[in-house]
């Protein structure tokens, strides 16, 4: 192995990957100085930018140039700089946005990140040693930011959501509870598409004041809030729960803890989708879970799982497991499991 030839093809990918951070840290600086919506209603030079955005010129543009070379945003020949579909995605409170997971990401979770060589020597949690205390006593602590984190996953959701609707029929459930709802994207999408059912978003007390507060209009007849701790008590006999990225939070011992609250909950003949990545059994295939797996260690007690692995935690909390749903991403398969007694 130490003879190994040189080749410098391998060396410029490597590179490359090494390097990625950079392109991250530059959308991140772009999301804080909302260069996107500076940008919405047309072209500008880069003198107004600097001056709307209360930047240096000169460093502004270095970092624009730089945004740009990758997709973001365009320079065009008389010097001015244009929004572009990619850029977009950057705009403010609009559906889809990844601006608030450009905030999160490359904010309150990147030196969590930088720390994972802590986590993999102890077997730790690197943010709660980045920030002295866990993520979710971070966001209590700092609501905003809690606020910000709800759109983020609401952003990305918003990619995978259409998915799920397109694969799984909601229509035979009357009443629907969706587990760490969060701000309630995946529930009114749900109620959408099923409008003959009823639903709960289940969810800390902090985060469901936010979310009744955000429940369409023409929902709010169909769809409400609960508040509490899943590892405690959940709204019980409704038809159907879902929960949606929130099991791979937490290790086996919480996640099992949570499946058993769900448990008792549920009626008999009650069904419960978990949402999640599935990670596959085939050896160094790439795998969108195989990388998200290592961000949910940076930041929290969980994993994502194979197949197996959720089978023995369904079969240990009293359900049974029915089938494996795949959708549009690797990110958001569908367990569908069932209370038999």
């Amino acid at each position: 192995m130490k003879n190994l030839p040189n080749n410098p093809e391998l060396t410029f990918k490597m590179y490359e990957m090494i390097s990625g951070y950079w392109v991250a840290c530059a959308i991140h600086t772009v999301a804080q100085l909302d260069i996107a919506d500076l940008l919405a209603n047309g072209s500008k030079t880069l003198t107004e930018l600097a001056k709307e955005s209360q930047t240096d010129q000169t460093s502004l543009y270095r970092l624009l140039r730089a945004t740009a070379s990758v997709g973001i945003f365009e320079e065009l020949p008389d010097g001015k700089f244009r929004l572009n579909d990619l850029g977009s995605t950057l705009l403010s409170d609009v559906p889809g946005s990844i601006k608030p997971w450009a905030l999160a990401n490359l904010g309150e979770h990147f030196p969590a990140f930088g720390n994972l060589t802590y986590g993999i020597k102890t077997g730790k949690v690197p943010f709660d040693d980045a920030h002295g205390k866990s993520v979710w006593d971070y966001y209590k602590d700092n609501p905003d930011e809690g606020v910000n984190l709800m759109k983020a996953m609401a952003g990305v959701s918003g990619a995978v959501l259409k998915g799920i609707i397109e694969v799984y029929d909601f229509s035979p459930y009357k009443t629907i509870v969706d587990i760490g709802g969060g701000n309630g994207a995946m529930l009114f999408s749900v109620l959408y598409a099923s409008p003959s059912s009823k639903g709960i978003v289940f969810d800390e007390p902090y985060v469901v004041e936010k979310t009744v507060t955000q429940i369409p209009e023409e929902l709010k007849d169909r769809c409400t809030v609960y508040a509490g701790s899943f590892f405690n008590k959940i709204p019980a006999n409704a038809d159907l729960y879902m929960t949606k990225w929130v099991i791979h939070d937490w290790n086996d011992a919480e996640s099992l803890a949570i499946l058993k609250v769900c448990h008792k909950a549920m009626p008999v003949g009650g069904k419960l989708l978990i949402i999640d990545s599935v990670i596959s059994d085939e050896l160094n295939q790439p795998h969108a879970g195989k990388l998200l797996d290592l961000n949910i260690m940076a930041m929290t007690t969980g994993k994502e799982r194979t197949l197996k692995e959720f089978k023995n935690l369904i079969k240990e909390a009293g359900l049974s497991f029915k089938r494996l749903i795949n959708t549009n991403t690797e990110v958001s398969s569908i367990i569908e499991c069932e209370k038999l007694s």
